[in-house]
C-alpha cells in the first residue's frame, strides 16, 4: 500500500505553461486571456482555486480511506525558484512573480498538508518580461540556473511562514539536465550540503528525492535535456547505463556523509572541464537580448562550463546589470567599505565535512 501521497506536482507551473503560455499539451490561451491570467477571474487563478478544491477534497477522501495501522501522509509538490531582477526596472516583475508563485497555493490549502513538498531546480533572472541567460552563471542543460544556496534560503523563507502547522518538508524534486555528469555530480552534492544546512537552523526535512533516476520524457523538451543518474540508449534497445553520478548518491545514500574528498574532486572535474573551454549541448533557444523561450530546441547548441564558483556557500551575488545601476556602483565604488572576498585555495579546510546527513 502508499503511505506517501502527492496530489499535484508543481501545479502554478501546470497552471501557468499550460492556461498562460500554451507551451504545455491541453492549452490554447488567445491573448486576452494570457493578458488578464493574473487577475483574480484570470485563467490562472481560477485553474489554481479549482485545483486546491480538489487537492483538499482529495486530502479528505485518503484519510477517510485510512485504517489505523497504516496513516497516509498527504502533501503537494510545490515548485519553487530562487527568483531575482537583472536590472532595477525588473524588481517589480519579481515581486509579482513571488506572489503568485511562491506561497498563494499552499497558503490556500495550508489546512490540509501533512508535509510539504518543495521541487528546486535553480535560480530564475528576471529581465522584462522573460528570463535572462547570465553569461556568467552555469546552467543546465534545460536553461535552470545553479544556485544551491536558493534552496537553503528558500528552505528557511518556507519554514518561517508555514512551522505554526508542524509539518515537515520532503525536498520531491532536485536534479539537473546534465548529459555530460560533470556538472550533475558537484550539483547533488552541494544541495545536499543547503539542505543538511537548513536542518541545522531548525527546518525539519523529512526527506530528499533526486530527479531522476533515469533519462525521461520532459513535455516541452521531449528526450533532450539529460536528467538522469542512469542514462538511456534509445538507438540501442533502451539499455541503462549508470552514470559516475548514479555511484556518488548511492555512496552518500548508503554512508550517510559527504566526504571533503568527494566534494572536491567532484568540483575539480568540473572547473578541470571549464578551463579547458569544453562545452556542453544546451537545449534553450536564447534571443539577441538574451532572453530564454520557455519551449526547447529539437538539437542543442554548444554551451561552455562556466569557471565561476557556486558552490553552497561561495556564490557571492551580483547587483543589478541595468546602466543607471551599473554606472551608480562605479561611481559609488570608491566610497565602499566592503572588503573583497577572498575565496579559499582548493585544499583548505572545508568546514562542512563531513556531514552525517542521517543525524
Amino acid at each position: 500500500m502508499v503511505d506517501y501521497w502527492i496530489t499535484f506536482n508543481e501545479p502554478h507551473v501546470f497552471c501557468m505553461l499550460t492556461y498562460c503560455a500554451g507551451a504545455w499539451p491541453g492549452g490554447h490561451p488567445d491573448m486576452i486571456e494570457a493578458a488578464t491570467s493574473a487577475l483574480p477571474t484570470g485563467v490562472f487563478r481560477q485553474a489554481l482555486h479549482w485545483m486546491a478544491i480538489a487537492h483538499s477534497k482529495a486530502y479528505d477522501y485518503i484519510h477517510e480511506q485510512s485504517s489505523t495501522l497504516s496513516k497516509k501522509v498527504v502533501g503537494v509538490a510545490h515548485n519553487v525558484s530562487f527568483t531575482r531582477p537583472y536590472g532595477l526596472f525588473d524588481v517589480a516583475a519579481v515581486t509579482l512573480a513571488n506572489s503568485l508563485t511562491l506561497f498563494p497555493y499552499v497558503d490556500s490549502i495550508c489546512d490540509k498538508l501533512d508535509f510539504i513538498g518543495i521541487n528546486y531546480y535553480g535560480q530564475e533572472v528576471i529581465s522584462g518580461a522573460g528570463l535572462k541567460l547570465v553569461e556568467t552563471d552555469e546552467y543546465s542543460e534545460s536553461g535552470r540556473g545553479v544556485y544551491p544556496d536558493g534552496l537553503f534560503r528558500l528552505l528557511i523563507d518556507f519554514h518561517e511562514r508555514y512551522k505554526h502547522l508542524k509539518v515537515p518538508f520532503i525536498i520531491t524534486e532536485n536534479g539537473i539536465a546534465d548529459e555530460t555528469d560533470v556538472i550533475r555530480r558537484p550539483y547533488l552534492l552541494e544541495h545536499l550540503l543547503a539542505v543538511y544546512a537548513a536542518m541545522l537552523k531548525g527546518v525539519p526535512v523529512l526527506g530528499y528525492l533526486f530527479w531522476t533516476i533515469s533519462d525521461n520524457w520532459e513535455w516541452a523538451d521531449g528526450y533532450g535535456p539529460k536528467f538522469g543518474l542512469v542514462a538511456v540508449d534509445r538507438a540501442n534497445g533502451l539499455v541503462r547505463i549508470p552514470r559516475p553520478s548514479y555511484y556518488l548518491f548511492t555512496k552518500v545514500v548508503t554512508t550517510g556523509k559527504i566526504t571533503r574528498e568527494d566534494r572536491e574532486k567532484a568540483w575539480n572535474e568540473l572547473q578541470k572541464a571549464a578551463k579547458e573551454k569544453q562545452t556542453r549541448p544546451f537545449y534553450r533557444e536564447v534571443n539577441k537580448q538574451g532572453l530564454m523561450y520557455a519551449g526547447g530546441l529539437d538539437e542543442p547548441t554548444q554551451r561552455p562550463f562556466i569557471e565561476r564558483d557556486w558552490r553552497f556557500g561561495h556564490y557571492e551575488m551580483e547587483g543589478l546589470q541595468d546602466p543607471l545601476s551599473r554606472l551608480s556602483r562605479y561611481l559609488l565604488r570608491p566610497f565602499s567599505l566592503r572588503k573583497k572576498r577572498k575565496h579559499k585555495k582548493v585544499n583548505s579546510e572545508l568546514v562542512l565535512e563531513p556531514l552525517e546527513l542521517s543525524a
